[in-house]
């Protein structure tokens, strides 16, 4: 499908997050996995000066986020349809973004299937390259077992440094997706990591 927010992807240039809003933008937010779009769309509302680059592969999810930007007249949101998994380097330039959000990845709870987690050694070099010099990285899962992986992965990792805090139960001030108040009302156990790199 086609849309004035989704952004193209062009093989031969990486994107530069500059190119792609207005002027008066000077901080860039990329959201990976963002689902409905409600948490970046709720944070763009409040924040006009920032812009907001959300990779999704669902196109569901994707045209639901897109009604959002129009009914709030948003200019501050562009949209990725694609894998974030799969070439998040090869896409952006160095240092493009001051925060990179990544909410309630897929766990793959099984042993079998742990290879399959987003969150390791390996992606955090490529969050590294990613963010300016002290930007942040936000983190957020239900599943205890992925939370604690998380905690000792940053932990062997000298790129980041924790903000505050190792790790939190509630995030204050801060949109709530619905698949999180689901969360929550279950009474899940929420780990929240917020990490600032380290040159």
């Amino acid at each position: 499908f086609q849309s004035p927010y989704l952004i193209e992807l062009n093989s031969e240039n990486k994107i530069s997050p500059r190119d792609y809003f207005e002027n008066s933008v000077s901080q860039f937010v990329l959201e990976l996995g963002s689902g409905w779009g409600e948490v970046a769309v709720e944070l763009a509302r409040k924040n006009p000066n920032t812009g907001f680059i959300l990779m999704e592969k669902n196109r569901d999810r994707l045209k639901v986020t897109i009604r959002e930007i129009e009914k709030y007249k948003l200019k501050n949101i562009r949209l990725l349809c694609c894998n974030f998994n799969l070439f998040l380097k090869e896409l952006f330039l160095e240092n493009s973004f001051d925060k990179i959000i990544l909410n309630f990845p897929d766990p793959w709870t099984k042993k079998k299937h742990w290879h399959n987690r987003t969150l390791n050694s390996e992606f955090l070099d490529t969050v590294h390259f990613l963010l300016k010099p002290k930007g942040k990285f936000l983190f957020a899962t239900d599943h205890g077992g992925y939370g604690r992986v998380a905690i000792r992965t940053f932990r062997k990792s000298f790129l980041f440094k924790p903000v505050n805090s190792e790790y939190v139960f509630i995030r204050k001030e801060f949109p709530i997706s619905k698949f999180e108040r689901e969360k929550q009302l279950e009474n899940k156990t929420i780990y929240y990591l917020e990490r600032e790199r380290v040159d």
